[in-house]
């Protein structure tokens, strides 16, 4: 009686394998689909991120393009640079710098505003830096930026903006612009030229020099990919920054074919056009996520936008990408 109630007690060796076995199966199952969907929170996580912050930098660009154009001669509303190899620049002219229209002084309505440029030494040419002796940094009145770190406002230029430069005589020339390097309160402005004129004209008095928000992509060996604005960072993680800008060369109201540069087959130079004949800039940012997608089944690639050559974006790698796009129309110029 007792060896039976012993022979049928417990289980037995092959019975506990099984369960084991089973027990592990149904682990690894489980901790399979707690790491994807650990994976998957990770990556919608970093997408909505990527799409809010692609969002947030449109959004200002936009806001700086409509403001574009105010209370300065039209054809120093943008300027930039096209780069098929590399991203391209931006330069909007400095709303923020000016005052609003109730607020300028009486002498000032009505009437276009920039620095007139009483000495220049040099040609505008791309990478050209040129000290621009003015009547003054100040262009309606009232100081916006501190440059020289005194704690008082002394100028309507700030280092690491941008500077637009026109002819009022010769508005077929172009338009310039570049950054600024240094500016001395009341008398010069230092500027590196992204972009040139076609000629610098004897008579630097017909020039004007216009505060501009700048915008430009930064990248190198050791520096994470990102955009700054006015030589701040604004958006780390950015990999591509395009334009393309919409003209009204024959004064139709209407923009297309020929009349749209910085695309595949029509370049945008700005020694080449009218500033006051742009109406539209598109813009396209493109947005990469911080890290790789940890599922190493997926693959991403850079994006071939505007004047963008194919063998200038980056190759497969785990990175997710977002692109925003949007073309907004300057209201500052004429219809």
């Amino acid at each position: 009686m007792l060896n039976e109630n012993r022979n049928e007690a417990g289980f037995s060796l092959v019975e506990l394998v099984v369960a084991l076995g089973a027990m592990a199966v149904v682990i690894v199952m489980a901790l399979g689909a707690f790491t994807f969907q650990h994976q998957t929170y990770l990556v919608v996580e970093q997408v909505s991120e990527t799409q809010q912050n692609s969002r947030a930098i449109v959004s200002l660009i936009e806001r700086d393009l409509r403001n574009a154009g105010y209370m300065v001669p039209p054809q120093a509303a943008v300027c930039g640079a096209d780069n098929t190899g590399l991203a391209d620049l931006l330069f909007t002219s400095d709303a923020d710098a000016i005052l609003p229209v109730d607020g300028l002084p009486a002498t000032m309505a009505g009437t276009d505003l920039g620095a007139t440029v009483s000495s220049a030494v040099g040609s505008v040419n791309a990478g050209s830096q040129i000290t621009f002796t003015v009547d003054d940094v100040v262009i309606d009145d009232d100081e916006t930026y501190d440059v020289d770190s005194d704690g008082v406002l002394d100028s309507d230029f700030q280092v690491g903006g941008g500077a637009i430069l026109i002819d009022l005589t010769n508005p077929s020339q172009g338009v310039a612009c570049g950054i600024v390097d240094a500016v001395t309160p009341t008398t010069s402005v230092q500027v590196t030229f992204k972009s040139g004129l076609s000629n610098l004209t004897p008579n630097p008095s017909d020039f004007r020099l216009i505060p501009a928000h700048s915008y430009e992509l930064v990248t190198g060996v050791g520096v994470p990919s990102h955009l700054e604005r006015d030589g701040d960072i604004l958006a780390k993680d950015v990999e591509d920054f395009q334009l393309a800008w919409f003209y009204d060369d024959d004064g139709d109201g209407q923009t297309g074919g020929g009349e749209v540069r910085g695309v595949p087959g029509t370049a945008y130079n700005t020694t080449l056009v009218d500033g006051s004949d742009l109406r539209e800039v598109r813009v396209n940012l493109v947005m990469t996520t911080r890290v790789d997608d940890p599922r190493s089944d997926i693959v991403g690639t850079g994006q071939v936008l505007e004047n963008r050559t194919a063998g200038s974006v980056s190759g497969d790698d785990g990175r997710r990408r977002r692109v925003s796009t949007s073309t907004i129309r300057i209201r500052n110029l004429a219809p």
